[in-house]
């Protein structure tokens, strides 16, 4: 029970708002939150790039010829048409149609009807490309290009074609190798399960502790375990034989696959894949929705799923950035809610280019989040060395590593993004986590990296939608970290920190900054909770709004301030603490 507010404080706070109102210039919090931006421009006929070909993809792409040819994205200037009448009618034409899940997930965004990105590229443009000898790999619609390997000395004549807008190098990317990290004590035993002790709680295993820390089980037995939610992995393969993974195909919850590297229908591992192709895509899917009781749990564990195996590891960059948007556009067709990858190492670009807007990856997660998916990708193990693309997507849930105690792991990728924003958003045990053991079909282990924070949290977004199906990606994402354990102070270290599951389930959509009593409206009352914070120890309230109104990292008289200049002298609204 709060205290009543007193003639004494009163006249405390307007003798401090006197002496420093005019001085009190509210920061805007780098951390507000990005809109989601389409890749696509709303041009349907886009002006030719001078040069097609510019200097830097000159330099990559004499840089990156192997056996005599190269590999480059195409991207056309239209799809025949020029205007909102011309779409109209392309669409008719062309019978594009979306599926009804589709629908249903695009309606929250508002984008619920075909548009520029649905319609395929113009075939006679890619057949233009074959004739002169190009080696056709993948077309994106989402991007109005597609990618081939070709002989660098015919790139001139792509080039000069009217149809052709800009020719790119492809850039190559490795998953995060998971570091060596020693296991924590009392977790080097495998057979000794840890457990909550309510009747009903699950017999989580090994898996009990990177769950506890993001408070899964209390979810876990509200009735969300992610069912009703489509989540996509994208990586290396995967052991569909492990029983982690039996009580998703035997209640067909598997609902497609496909190998984007030999393009069929197979994602575990085949003759031609390298041994160990399966390892890394197995560490992960079990982690996010594993389930075999006394032994592992993933916190979706009871979601529906694509699998798309998009990274090869036969060569040196495993996975060319065309696998990537290709298998984003293809769980996009299913109505895929989270899509959750651990793609992270890029060549080529500069620094300055990790700024969401430049890599080809960075820009199709944010337009996937503009098409109401949510993408979740690890940080990167790359520790102060910074982000690399697709982290830097400012849509998207970039997921840091913490151990089982809390503290960040030295591998964890910072932030921040070129141009200036946070990252990552939050953080999961990414040390020592428990998984399938893809060396077998019953065994288990544990691997390190925020490959493996990030499947955690993309379960945590599934089960979000499970509990709030009509949610955003972006409020998805901003109930992950308004909730998070340093949502006061977020930092390109560990972001808006460790995940609460269970208070991000219950955040409460639409707060108003600044409303720390949670009546919909700043005023009196709230200015009393802040003085009874500071001056008689009472505790932070509940919820998203912390007592630091100003954000400056500190809960002090000049956030009184802003509150009584709000108030009484019609300041500007307090910062908002929104991500």
């Amino acid at each position: 029970m709060r205290l009543r507010l007193t003639h004494t404080d009163l006249a405390k706070v307007s003798a401090i708002s006197l002496a420093v109102v005019f001085l009190i210039v509210p920061r805007t919090s780098d951390a507000a939150a990005p809109q989601s931006r389409p890749a696509l421009q709303g041009k349907y006929m886009a002006a030719k790039q001078n040069p097609v070909i510019s200097g830097w993809a000159t330099e990559v792409i004499q840089n990156t010829v192997k056996n005599g040819r190269v590999k480059v994205w195409v991207y056309f200037t239209d799809k025949g048409f020029a205007d909102d009448a011309g779409l109209a009618a392309s669409a008719t034409v062309q019978s594009v149609a979306l599926s009804t899940r589709q629908v249903w997930r695009r309606a929250k965004v508002g984008r619920d009807r075909v548009e520029f990105g649905d319609l395929p590229v113009r075939q006679d443009y890619v057949d233009q490309i074959i004739a002169t000898g190009g080696v056709l790999r993948h077309t994106s619609r989402w991007l109005n290009a597609a990618s081939f390997e070709i002989d660098p000395d015919l790139l001139s004549g792509l080039a000069a074609l009217p149809s052709v807008r800009k020719i790119d190098p492809m850039i190559g990317f490795k998953y995060f190798p998971e570091p060596t990290v020693p296991t924590p004590p009392g977790m080097g035993s495998l057979q000794k399960p840890m457990n909550t002790t309510a009747p009903d709680a699950l017999n989580y295993g090994n898996s009990y502790s990177q769950l506890q820390q993001i408070n899964v089980p209390a979810v876990h037995t509200l009735g969300y375990k992610g069912q009703g939610v489509i989540v996509c992995m994208m990586d290396t393969g995967y052991r569909k034989t492990h029983v982690a993974f039996a009580p998703a195909y035997a209640e067909s919850r598997v609902l497609a696959e496909h190998d984007f590297i030999f393009n069929d229908g197979n994602t575990a591992d085949e003759p031609a894949d390298q041994p160990g192709q399966m390892n890394h895509g197995t560490y992960t899917w079990s982690a996010l929705g594993g389930q075999a009781d006394g032994s592992l749990y993933g916190p979706a564990y009871g979601a529906q799923f694509l699998l798309a195996k998009t990274e090869d590891i036969r060569s040196e960059t495993p996975i060319e950035e065309d696998n990537w948007v290709a298998g984003m556009e293809w769980a996009e067709t299913f109505g895929v809610d989270v899509i959750s990858s651990s793609l992270g190492y890029s060549d080529w670009y500069t620094p300055a280019s990790f700024d969401g807007h430049t890599a080809v990856t960075s820009i199709a997660a944010s337009h996937a989040a503009s098409l109401g998916i949510v993408v979740c990708n690890s940080a990167g193990n790359n520790g102060y060395a910074g982000l690399n693309a697709p982290a830097d997507a400012d849509s998207m849930i970039t997921v840091g590593a913490v151990d089982i105690y809390g503290l960040l792991a030295g591998f964890s990728s910072r932030g921040p993004t070129a141009d200036g924003r946070t990252k990552p958003e939050v953080c999961a045990c990414g040390v020592s986590t428990a998984c399938a053991n893809p060396g077998g079909n019953t065994t288990y282990t544990y691997a390190s990296g925020t490959s493996l924070s990030c499947p955690l949290a993309g379960g945590c977004a599934a089960v979000i939608l499970s509990a709030h199906p009509t949610w955003t990606p972006m409020q998805v994402r901003e109930a992950m970290m308004r909730t998070g354990s340093n949502t006061r102070c977020p930092n390109n270290n560990d972001g808006w920190g460790i995940i609460d599951l269970l208070a991000a389930v219950n955040y409460p959509q639409g707060t108003v900054p600044g409303d720390l009593n949670y009546d919909s409206s700043i005023n009196l009352a709230d200015i009393m909770v802040e003085i009874n914070a500071i001056y008689r120890g009472a505790a932070d309230p509940p919820g998203p709004n912390t007592l630091d109104v100003n954000r400056d990292c500190k809960v002090d008289a000049l956030d009184i301030v802003l509150l009584n200049d709000y108030v009484y002298r019609s300041g500007p609204p307090p910062p908002n603490p929104a991500p």
